[in-house]
Formats: structure tokens, sequence, C-alpha cells
């Protein structure tokens, strides 16, 4: 059966037994010395399954395109959705009935082929359309294993720093690992990129754009929310080590001790990150958790007070105007710590 006929030895059976246009096209019995056979069969249950991968797979492409990829907290809802929709390709895929009716609908493409040199019988495509449709799906389910991975990888880091930042932010309780290490940006910029290559060939095939998101915005936005989660994290390790700077720094004040006070309010304000300082982003990794907006406020105001210390360690000053400045920046500090509060 896997056995194609010869062309002419099918040409001379066809006006021997004197068949019509009709005959060939519907696959009417052919039966020939070689021993092959060729027989129109249904492929319905095949067409009903390949429909059903197909819509699973649009609909996910229109969820992706109507989520807000940047967002961290999106990936929590959108994690079981993509596995649900790999999990449906993959049934389709390997179901007996798809493949057994992908091989036929072959089988008769190449038959018909072989008959295209009679009058009237048009060559047929290069590839039968359960075959397009079933290498269409493959390769969308390529590009969303491949975005699933990226998916759970940021959701991954975003769980791990959602739990880190409540205990960092009212009780300084730094996390077990430095948050630096938390975000391997060059790992996950290099998922994304082999996610964008997947798309890329996947759209590549017959109307496979439908079953697909707008793989560029896809990747964009993830790329942004690398960089999202990477600010937060660093607004987090920020929080806590300004914190310290600052009290020590108002130990050494109190002893008298202003170059040293001066030195740690000064590294106070280095360790603050110029990009949240100036982010407008309304994103966040928790939901009860400051966004990179309410940082960018907080750190605003901290960073006032923080110039104040600096300013009420200068020696040339008397100690009431020591005081004065050192008080102004304690209320710029605690207006800061209140951007915070009003988030519990």
């Amino acid at each position: 059966m896997d056995e194609i006929p010869d062309p002419e030895a099918l040409r001379k059976w066809v006006v021997e037994r004197d068949l019509d246009r009709r005959d060939i096209l519907i696959g009417a019995g052919v039966t020939g010395s070689g021993g092959w056979l060729f027989t129109h069969l249904t492929v319905g249950n095949t067409d009903s399954r390949l429909t059903e991968a197909e819509e699973r797979a649009s609909t996910l492409a229109d969820q992706l395109d109507d989520t807000d990829l940047r967002d961290p907290l999106m990936m929590s809802g959108l994690t079981p959705m993509v596995e649900r929709t790999i999990e449906t390709i993959t049934d389709v895929l390997h179901d007996g009935t798809v493949t057994s009716g992908v091989w036929l609908a072959e089988k008769q493409r190449q038959v018909t082929n072989a008959l295209s040199m009679l009058p009237g019988v048009a060559s047929p495509p290069a590839q039968s359309r359960p075959a397009t449709r079933q290498a269409r799906l493959e390769a969308v389910l390529t590009y969303y294993r491949s975005l699933n991975d990226v998916l759970q990888h940021v959701a991954s880091t975003q769980r791990v720093l959602a739990t880190v930042e409540i205990p960092a932010l009212y009780d300084r309780e730094r996390p077990d690992h430095a948050l630096s290490s938390i975000i391997d940006t060059d790992a996950i910029d290099t998922r994304i990129e082999t996610t964008r290559s997947a798309g890329e060939q996947a759209g590549n095939e017959d109307s496979s754009l439908s079953l697909l998101p707008n793989t560029e915005q896809v990747a964009a936005q993830l790329s942004t929310q690398v960089q999202i989660q990477h600010q937060l994290s660093r607004a987090i390790q920020a929080y806590l080590d300004t914190a310290e700077f600052i009290e020590t720094g108002a130990l050494h004040h109190e002893q008298g001790e202003l170059d040293q006070a001066k030195k740690r309010f000064r590294d106070a304000k280095a360790a603050i990150p110029e990009d949240v300082l100036e982010s407008e982003q309304s994103y966040a990794v928790s939901h009860d958790g400051p966004t990179l907006r309410d940082y960018a406020t907080h750190f605003t105001k901290r960073n006032q007070g923080i110039a104040q210390l600096i300013a009420a360690c200068d020696p040339d000053i008397d100690a009431s105007t020591q005081n004065t400045r050192f008080n102004d920046g304690l209320t710029h500090l605690i207006d800061a710590r209140g951007v915070m509060s009003q988030l519990m």
C-alpha cells in the first residue's frame, strides 16, 4: 500500500478500463497487478480533531494579543491556558485517527498526482490539506512550547520576588539569596529570542498566522517584563540598603562623627537606582505590594531626606542648624515611609 503506481502503467490501466474523470477523482476502486490499492475514504474525524486543535490555538493567540505581557501579575492566569493548549495540540497530533487520516490523504494525493498526466485531471498541491494542517500545528506547537518555557521562568521569578518583597519592606528582612541572583536577564533573553525564532518559523507555515499571536509583540512585551522585574528587584534591594545606610549614618551623626555620617548618607543616596527613581510604570510583583511608580515616589521623598541629612553633616554650621536640617531630613523619611505604609 505504500508503493506509488508507475504513471505509465497507471495510464494504460485507466485506458483499458475506460474510467472517466469522475471515477478517477472520487477514487473509484483501483487495483493493479503491482498489488497497490486506492480507495476513497472519508476523513471527517481527522478534520474534526484538527479543527479542535486549531480552535484552541486560535483562542490562545487572541488571549495573548489581548494580554499585557509586560505585567508580571498576568503570568499566573496565563500559563495554565498555554499548558492546556499544548496538551490539546499534542493529543490531536498523536491521535491515531489523525495520523491515519493524514496518511490516507497523502496516498490519495500521490495517486492523483500520478493520474494528472491524463486529460482533465489537474495536478494536486504539493501536500494534502490534512498534511498541511498537521505540519502547521506541529510548528505552532513548537512555538507554544518555547513560549511556555519563557512564561514559566518569568512566573517563577515573579513568585520569588513577591515572596521576599513584603518581609523586606515591612520587617526589613533580607532574603536568603541576593536579589540580584533571582533574575538572570541574559538567560531569559536567550529564551525569548528562541521563542521569537520559533514564532517566525511557525509563521512561515501556510495560514498559520491565525493560530499565533503577534509573535514580535509577545517577545517585545516579555523582554520589557524582564526589565521591569529586574527594576523591582533592585528597588527592593535599594529599600533595604538605603535604610541600613541611613540608620548607620544617623548613629554616627548622634556621636558627632560627621565625616562618617556623611559617607553613609552618600552611600544611601548612591544606592537608589536612577531608573527606578524616574519610573512611571504601574507594574508590581505582588497584588498587595508597591508598583514601580510607588517606589519612585518613595525614593524621591527618601532622596530628599537624605539630602537634608548630608547637609546636616556640614562641620561649618552650628549645632542648632545641624539639628534643624537633620530633623527636616527625618520628616522627609517619614513621608517616604508613609508611601509604603498606606499600601498595607
